[in-house]
């Protein structure tokens, strides 16, 4: 059915139907509607440079459902998983997604490329799985990571962005599972704990988020380099890395791609 509806559009398309199983085990199908599906990075080739220093690596993901490619990252927003998951007071936990929309709409991150980094399923309603924002609170991200940390022998279940996907779509916005504790995601912990915090530089009076929630801001942080992710579709694997900058080229604006 896929195959066909991709023949008639001449493009991938997004689906929602119903399915009916009756007690023989027979199934019908109910297309309800289909639209035309953009994918980040289907439009044009990406590929991943070999040999990249392992102190300039931040992370790995082969497990990822859109690609393309983001440079001249200039502010990671990374919220700890495990900090997060210790959070006794639930009503602490519920203000975070505000939070996050307050980084979100602030002039200098408008201005400039995020990536954004949190425990769990963003847009969830359910705080125990993840930050509970709307669109509107991470809508400036150029990318939005979902961290699946192993917490007592389990491994969560991220939502592979589908609280947003639609929006994601749209807005050219790269979504990537990573799961930290997996060998092959080469997850930079060491970086995102070492580096400076510059959370109440942006907004003063978030000091009690500090020890959970951490504004990077990565040319301050590195003395000049920028963060850069590559999603490649074809081989299903993306990174994020520094990469270093002519302080003579002229700084990008907000473009996602």
């Amino acid at each position: 059915m896929l195959a066909q509806l991709e023949q008639a559009y001449g493009h991938p398309v997004d689906t929602e139907f119903t399915a009916h199983v009756n007690e023989k085990g027979a199934i019908r199908i109910n297309l309800l509607q289909c639209r035309p599906l953009w994918l980040p990075g289907s439009c044009g080739n990406v590929s991943i440079p070999p040999d990249i220093p392992a102190d300039r690596m931040l992370f790995r993901s082969d497990r990822f459902i859109s690609g393309g490619e983001v440079g001249h990252i200039r502010y990671i927003l990374y919220i700890d998983p495990r900090g997060y998951a210790g959070i006794p007071d639930v009503e602490t936990k519920k203000t975070f997604g505000r939070l996050v929309g307050r980084i979100n709409n602030l002039p200098q991150i408008d201005a400039c490329k995020v990536l954004m980094i949190g425990p769990g399923r963003w847009g969830t309603s359910n705080i125990d799985l993840g930050i509970n924002v709307g669109y509107a609170d991470i809508d400036n991200a150029s990318v939005l990571v979902e961290l699946a940390r192993e917490e007592a022998g389990q491994v969560p279940e991220v939502s592979y962005g589908t609280h947003f996907f639609q929006d994601l779509v749209e807005q050219q916005i790269i979504y990537l599972p990573v799961y930290p504790d997996d060998e092959g995601s080469g997850f930079n912990e060491t970086f995102f704990k070492a580096s400076p915090n510059s959370l109440r530089e942006l907004l003063p009076d978030a000091e009690k988020f500090e020890g959970f929630v951490k504004l990077i801001d990565v040319p301050a942080a590195t003395k000049g380099a920028c963060a850069r992710v590559i999603a490649d579709p074809e081989s299903r694997r993306a990174i994020c890395f520094l990469e270093t900058t002519n302080p003579n080229s002229p700084q990008p604006g907000n473009d996602k791609t």
